[in-house]
């Protein structure tokens, strides 16, 4: 069971994956590759093999028209959920604002891990996600 939580933990931090609607195509992305696409990193920063993923990532992020449809685990596990039930969760106030402000726009998930570690609660908060991620597989 422990290996079975690791690698879906892994799937779900390391991988997403979307359906283009308009063609059909499927499109696997690793989270590198959306947090450059996020953070606006130049191209030429990544190799050749790289920077088509990270042009579609771009596309995806910029998406209005409900083309790409999010088709990963993230279905039923949304980590900004678990972020924002985390950060109710915090008896600090102060901290529960500053968290708060960390997971709105662009960029969210890496400033919300960066203050995490300033807080001193990731050890707590990967406890929690991995809880989250138990019950995903007791459910699903």
């Amino acid at each position: 069971m422990e290996d079975l939580i690791s690698e879906i933990e892994l799937l779900i931090d390391d991988n997403f994956t979307f359906i283009n609607t308009n063609t059909g195509e499927v499109i696997t992305l690793m989270r590198e590759e959306i947090r450059a696409a996020e953070d606006e990193e130049p191209l030429e920063k990544f190799p050749d093999w790289q920077r088509e993923n990270i042009e579609k990532a771009i596309s995806i992020i910029e998406d209005e028209d409900g083309v790409y449809v999010d088709f990963t685990l993230r279905n039923n596990f949304n980590e900004y959920e678990i972020m924002e039930d985390f950060i109710v969760s915090q008896k600090d106030q102060k901290n529960r604002e500053e968290l708060y402000g960390t997971i709105q726009g662009r960029g969210a998930f890496r400033r919300f891990k960066d203050r995490i570690i300033e807080f001193g609660v990731d050890k707590q908060w990967y406890k929690y996600k991995e809880s989250k991620i138990r019950q995903l597989v007791w459910e699903g």
